[in-house]
């Protein structure tokens, strides 16, 4: 693989370092894929403010991780399937509705259930979704800010999906108990 860095908050380009710093402080740990971008302070300080832009949307924790995770099995990122479950964990996103998107199960929940489904659709069509796939998702209950909200989501995992394929991030041991394997479990939605 090509020769990336995993930088720490010492060694990092400014104001990269400062940047993993905060991330540190925030999470208890630098997980690898904010290291690995920490070459490029552009492309940090993007990628956290996405991820906090994510988190501000009309979105509750639990669709915010089934958003990003689903995103993630599509984009088959093994490392961002983990580290969202932890994520997850963290947030006590409840174990069922996790399992069922990580094995592309359905969702006992009907409304989580439409979310998952269009989450995929829209990364799998690479949003050239049909009218009537948007209807199905605005009748599950959802508004037409979180069709939106739904792309920025996409968006944020996208970019780590990406860097993570590109470059092959190792795995933090905070994720590994998460592992997850792309061949294993991934099927073709749409």
């Amino acid at each position: 693989m090509y020769p990336f860095k995993i930088y720490t908050a010492e060694n990092a380009p400014p104001p990269s370092d400062d940047m993993l710093n905060t991330i540190g402080g925030m999470l208890g740990f630098i997980p690898n894929v904010f290291a690995v971008i920490a070459e490029s302070p552009s492309a940090l300080k993007a990628f956290t403010q996405l991820n906090q832009l994510f988190a501000d949307s009309n979105f509750d924790a639990t669709s915010r991780e089934l958003i990003q995770i689903a995103a993630s099995i599509e984009n088959q990122c093994a490392y961002c399937v983990a580290g969202h479950t932890a994520f997850s964990q963290m947030q006590n996103v409840p174990d069922d509705i996790i399992d069922a998107i990580r094995n592309d199960l359905p969702i006992a929940n009907a409304k989580l259930e439409a979310l998952n489904r269009f989450t995929r659709v829209l990364v799998h069509k690479r949003g050239s979704v049909s009218p009537d796939e948007v209807h199905q998702f605005l009748d599950a209950g959802y508004t037409p800010a979180q069709v939106i909200d739904v792309i920025l989501g996409i968006c944020v995992k996208t970019f780590s999906n990406l860097t993570n394929n590109v470059v092959g991030i190792p795995l933090d041991s905070e994720f590994s108990p998460h592992a997850w394997h792309a061949e294993d479990k991934h099927r073709t939605v749409g």
